[in-house]
């Protein structure tokens, strides 16, 4: 099961967010959690939704419908 990629922005984005004001051994903690969402984010790739919107540059290269 593949988790959103919403909200595993969110996620690191509110990790960062708290590293702000923690100290040192936290915030370290923190980035290092918000770069593990990073990291998950970008192996997750694009969705199956955004491959299928993607426009041919020929439309006679287009798939047919099934």
């Amino acid at each position: 099961m593949s988790m959103d990629t919403n909200f595993l922005r969110a996620q690191a984005d509110r990790c960062r967010s708290l590293a702000e004001n923690a100290d040192r051994f936290t915030k370290r903690r923190l980035l290092d959690l918000a770069a593990d969402y990073d990291r998950r984010l970008t192996a997750t790739g694009p969705s199956a939704a955004t491959r299928v919107l993607k426009v041919p540059l020929d439309i006679d290269d287009a798939p047919k419908q099934i």
